[in-house]
């Protein structure tokens, strides 16, 4: 599908391959899952979670909706805050970075350093001279450091180790150059440690940052092995969450001022791609003492929808199916999806909506009531789900998602996960699994009723699932398709891969960027 480019769109990203070896792939187990969520709650007590994000624009309404006139003014889109459509990184050779000049190919890793060699900034610099010390297992100090010149010596040269360097940035010239250089060091390496002082979070996020990029859900297990494998030394989990972190801010921005951008961005993508809607559900902001009329907080949750969606949905099968997957890293919450399939076999995301996290019933309500203003007003829609209390309830309150406009039918696999959750016997659920894909009502019958009576301890749990919304036998209309799980909202994740540990707008500029490149390559093969 075609979409008109907008007027700021960055180069194609580059990716470095600097995975790790598959022996250290094959080490990752649940436990480096664990010690990362420690870190991540650490991060989280350390830094403090606000209950709500705050500037979004200048706005006074408190719902605020991406379909409306561009004559109403409710941002300014001259503004140079105004983000781009896609990510529009600094080119810094193999490391691109979100709009940061920190880093740059004039110094490459492995490089020597020598006198009179020039750095493109002093953080270039300075990070060279890191490595250099690691890779010779000395330890440095600063001695001056300010905006035009930087000195470094030997931790040992009050003992006569007559190592050091200087560096100066001239007069009316933007590059740093190296003008002295002390002999080599006289005092004793005392040998490999464990870890080493100029091995910080800085040097590490440089070293990772082009394997982040291309996999923002990297493992802290492999930061290590990469850090161990190029310089010796083993850092520890919180110094490679730290990397991490950092890393995430350079390429994707800011977790705060991401929020503070959405507006604007999601303003800008409806006008570049017409038809596109968008909603915020947003309060005034205010403390103890003042309201402030220019600035809204982000409140609850949001939605968003793309044109092509929208279209295509028309031309597909009559099925919805919904699911939620979490959200990660510094403001947890939970994206909701509204996924559909093409005649071809193809997937098809309609609708997305960022909620806290809990998946509370105003918040599937809402979801439900959107999906029927914006995407479809067909009857006969098959609305499959999981046994989520808050969804049933949302359902039984809409009567557009009420029979004859929609039927809705729960998915097998979440059943059969809920049935082992509460008798703890996977045989037994794998027997059901088997009985709800049967497609004999009378094999069924016959078959269920032998499953209930060698266990009676059951009958009364599974009487409580119409075998209506959850059988294939029972789907006399055919309204599933065959479908019998949500998996096909399982597939979107997939195509969305690393977006949820991202900022807030570098999640939705992510799911337009996949999406588009989701259509085109299957446009390719049909």
């Amino acid at each position: 599908m075609h979409t008109r480019s907008p007027q700021y769109v960055g180069q194609e990203d580059r990716f470095v391959d600097l995975s790790a070896p598959a022996q250290v792939l094959s080490k990752i187990t649940s436990r480096e899952e664990d010690k990362e969520k420690e870190m991540e709650d650490m991060d989280c007590d350390e830094e403090g979670e606000p209950d709500s994000v705050i500037l979004l624009g200048d706005t006074s309404d408190t719902n605020v909706e991406g379909d409306l006139d561009t004559d109403t003014n409710l941002v300014d889109l001259s503004s140079p805050v105004m983000p781009p459509l896609h990510v529009d990184p600094v080119s810094s050779g193999n490391l691109m970075l979100y709009g940061d000049d920190d880093l740059h190919d004039g110094w490459q890793l492995g490089d020597p350093l020598y006198l009179y060699q020039e750095f493109r900034s002093k953080s270039e610099m300075q990070h060279a001279v890191k490595v250099q010390c690691m890779k010779a297992h000395r330890t440095t100090v600063v001695s001056k450091s300010d905006e035009h010149r930087f000195v470094m010596k030997c931790r040992n040269h009050d003992d006569s180790c007559p190592w050091y360097m200087r560096a100066m940035l001239p007069k009316d010239e933007n590059t740093w150059v190296v003008n002295k250089w002390g002999k080599d060091h006289t005092c004793l390496n005392q040998g490999l440690t464990r870890d080493h002082k100029q091995l910080d979070s800085e040097v590490v996020c440089a070293t990772i940052i082009s394997m982040l990029r291309e996999d923002p859900t990297l493992k802290l297990m492999l930061i290590q092995e990469r850090i161990q494998r190029l310089y010796g030394y083993n850092i520890t989990y919180k110094k490679a969450w730290k990397a991490k972190m950092k890393g995430i801010v350079k390429l994707f921005g800011d977790w705060e001022k991401s929020y503070a951008l959405l507006l604007n961005w999601l303003t800008y993508m409806t006008q570049c791609n017409v038809g596109s809607v968008f909603k915020l559900d947003t309060d005034q902001c205010f403390d103890e003492h003042r309201v402030y009329t220019d600035k809204v907080v982000f409140h609850r949750v949001f939605f968003w929808i793309f044109y092509q969606c929208i279209e295509a949905f028309k031309y597909c099968k009559p099925i919805i199916q919904i699911d939620g997957t979490h959200l990660y890293r510094k403001y947890k919450g939970t994206i909701l999806i509204a996924t559909s399939q093409d005649g071809n076999g193809y997937m098809l995301p309609i609708a997305f909506v960022v909620v806290p996290p809990g998946e509370k019933l105003e918040d599937w309500s809402w979801f439900l009531s959107l999906i029927r203003f914006h995407v479809t007003h067909r009857q006969d829609i098959c609305l499959i789900s999981d046994l989520h209390r808050s969804i049933i309830r949302a359902v039984h309150d809409h009567t557009s998602w009420q029979p004859q406009f929609a039927y809705n039918m729960f998915c097998l696999r979440h059943i059969g996960s809920k049935f082992n959750t509460k008798f703890k016997d996977v045989e037994l659920k794998k027997t059901l699994m088997k009985l709800g894909y049967m497609s004999s009502k009378i094999q069924f019958d016959m078959r269920f009723q032998e499953f209930i009576d060698n266990n009676p301890e059951v009958a009364s749990w599974i009487d409580l699932i119409p075998k209506k919304q959850c059988c294939r036998s029972y789907d006399d209309e055919g309204r599933k398709f065959g479908h019998m799980t949500t998996n096909l909202s399982k597939c979107v994740n997939k195509v969305l891969r690393g977006v949820h540990y991202l900022p807030i707008t570098s999640l939705v500029k992510h799911t337009y960027n996949r999406l588009i490149e989701y259509f085109i390559n299957k446009r390719e093969k049909i």
